[in-house]
């Protein structure tokens, strides 16, 4: 196993998580398809809970901010809050399972 297929799907926790963002990012862009509509909705909402605290800092300009930039801020922040997630999901999940080896 490479390492980003070990860091994305390494643990169940990370596994756990990645499928939530992907299926609130589903809804989001499925929601936004059958209405023909192309801004952020208030599906984006849930986005920004899962990927918090790094797409809390982008979340007063997504909801108050309309057009591509909106959007483009939208996407970016998640992206960086799923990634800032994963390595802390990761390294808690790590220093649990050393945690355990020593004690046995």
């Amino acid at each position: 196993m490479d390492r980003m297929t070990k860091f994305f799907f390494g643990n169940w926790t990370t596994r756990i998580y990645l499928f939530a963002v992907a299926v609130a990012a589903v809804i989001l862009i499925g929601g936004n398809l059958a209405t023909g509509d192309h801004e952020p909705s208030f599906a984006g909402i849930y986005l920004i809970g899962l990927t918090a605290p790094v797409s809390v800092i982008f979340a007063p300009y997504f909801l108050l901010g309309e057009g591509w930039l909106a959007v483009a801020m939208l996407w970016l922040s998640v992206l960086a809050g799923l990634l800032l997630n994963t390595l802390l999901i990761n390294t808690i999940v790590g220093e649990v399972g050393k945690l355990r080896t020593r004690r046995a």
